[in-house]
């Protein structure tokens, strides 16, 4: 199945505690949205988007890297060539115009061909070769190459030596470890067989599916009533609301990765900091167009989430996360952004209902 990226803006909660001044317009509370949007048509909106379902291999791939991985035996391999997802042990020197650079270098590196450690070209470039074999590999740094900016798209050679070759002897799943896996801490699911296992991570899965899926279709309905609408200047103040929640959601990014937020920026969206700080900007304002939208939708519509359905969510919420108490998740989140994208839910279920979805299967 045809797998893309798929870039939707972002719909969490704003963590934001900041109090609203008096005659902010931070918050959708605070205006009438029709002031600011004139709706278009938005019902009977035509969408296709990709079905997405449980790609083929992907259950047994995370249960080996999540549960599986950690209890390999490494055997040593002979007669045979290096493979892909082999372990090997090599020497190296990188050179640029012959003369080697530093952190090039190195002596008896265990590296597994596919786990992504060297630069592209490195590790698959040791595919094919023999135990004792030493293999020359012309690269080029990626530009940029943030870890050491001098080398950014410079051509290097690496002189490879290949000292041992071991492949890694998975243990098999089996009811047994399931449980001793859930008593030594892993998140299981509650599960005690190697059936229920597999059964549990396919839902994960398909949870994921689902909502990329449903991301989708708002992405598409969204877009198509923006575009049937016309909007005036919307409050900066609650431009700015959303553009630091996308930041907020960036650093976490960030962060969890051991990396600040500029740096990575350029590694995976290869911005500076003007490029990314307006794109924030540009993200933001569509974040509060696209709300200010809603909301216009909603109040023609009637759909504002009532005081039940928001007791309801809460319930939910502290179920879920955890929350001893209804006080301490209401100190925990934004509480009027929580009202909106409640209320961004009804209008997207909404406009589903009242559209037309076409599904995709590629």
């Amino acid at each position: 199945m045809r797998r893309r990226k798929i870039c939707v803006l972002a719909m969490a909660l704003v963590s934001s505690l900041l109090l609203t001044a008096c005659g902010s317009k931070e918050y959708l509370k605070d205006i009438k949205a029709e002031k600011y949007v004139t709706l278009g048509n938005y019902m009977g909106l035509e969408a296709v988007v990709e079905k997405m379902e449980v790609p083929d291999g992907a259950v047994e791939s995370f249960i080996e890297d999540s549960f599986l991985a950690s209890r390999a035996e490494r055997v040593p391999v002979s007669g045979r060539p290096v493979q892909d997802g082999d372990t090997v042990n090599i020497d190296f020197t990188g050179y640029q115009d012959g003369v080697a650079f530093e952190g090039g270098t190195g002596e008896n590196f265990e590296l597994t061909i596919g786990s992504g450690q060297f630069i592209d070209g490195f590790e698959s470039g040791l595919i094919g070769a023999e135990e004792g074999e030493q293999v020359s590999l012309d690269l080029s740094f990626p530009d940029p190459y943030s870890r050491n900016p001098d080398l950014s798209g410079a051509p290097v050679v690496f002189e490879v030596t290949v000292n041992s070759i071991s492949e890694n002897k998975l243990p098999e799943l089996t009811d047994e470890l399931v449980v001793q896996l859930g008593a030594e801490g892993y998140n299981v699911g509650g599960c005690q067989t190697a059936a229920e296992l597999r059964e549990w991570v396919n839902g994960l899965y398909e949870q994921s599916a689902q909502s990329t899926y449903d991301n989708e279709v708002e992405t598409a309905l969204a877009s198509a009533v923006m575009d049937n609408s016309t909007f005036k200047k919307v409050p900066e103040e609650m431009v700015e609301r959303f553009t630091k929640s996308i930041e907020n959601t960036m650093n976490a990014r960030a962060a969890s990765v051991g990396m600040t937020l500029a740096q990575y920026m350029q590694e995976y969206q290869n911005l500076d900091e003007a490029g990314f700080r307006a794109a924030f900007q540009e993200n933001g304002e569509r974040m509060a167009k696209q709300y200010i939208m809603y909301q216009a939708i909603a109040d023609r519509e009637g759909l504002a989430p009532t005081e039940e359905e928001i007791a309801g969510e809460i319930s939910a919420l502290m179920e879920v996360y955890g929350y001893a108490s209804e006080e301490e998740l209401r100190k925990s989140v934004d509480m009027e952004a929580f009202r909106e994208d409640m209320m961004r839910k009804k209008v997207v279920a909404f406009l589903i209902e009242n559209g037309n979805i076409h599904e995709n299967r590629g």
